[in-house]
């Protein structure tokens, strides 16, 4: 779940450089091997993409507003490919569209 990965206790960035990269020696960051597996599992449903859009776009959404580059790399790239499918599907994307900017309403209303 998306939510599991914006957890407090994730954001490293919120911690001394110093317990920062005793965390990551130790156990690295594992929001970058959840944004890896998110954007491989979301390309290994070929087809299918289209029946998780929009419910899909507020999770991804989440993990990628969390400052961490890698998992942005992997994440970013899955809204212009819902863009993508949704007008190969419908040569529309107001769905997508629509989706995205309510949640983005809503995170900039949230205070994030």
């Amino acid at each position: 779940r998306s939510s599991d990965l914006t957890q407090e206790s994730l954001q490293l960035e919120h911690f001394t450089h110093t317990k920062r990269t005793s965390i990551i020696c130790k156990y690295g960051d594992m929001r970058e091997a959840i944004g890896s597996a998110v954007r491989d599992m979301w390309y290994n449903l070929g087809q299918h993409k289209i029946e998780f859009i929009p419910s899909m776009v507020g999770p991804i959404l989440e993990m990628t507003l969390v400052p961490e580059v890698e998992l942005r790399k992997s994440t970013i790239p899955i809204f212009f490919d819902m863009m993508l499918v949704e007008y190969q599907m419908t040569m529309r994307f107001s769905t997508f569209e629509e989706e995205i900017i309510k949640k983005l309403d809503s995170e900039v209303e949230g205070g994030r």
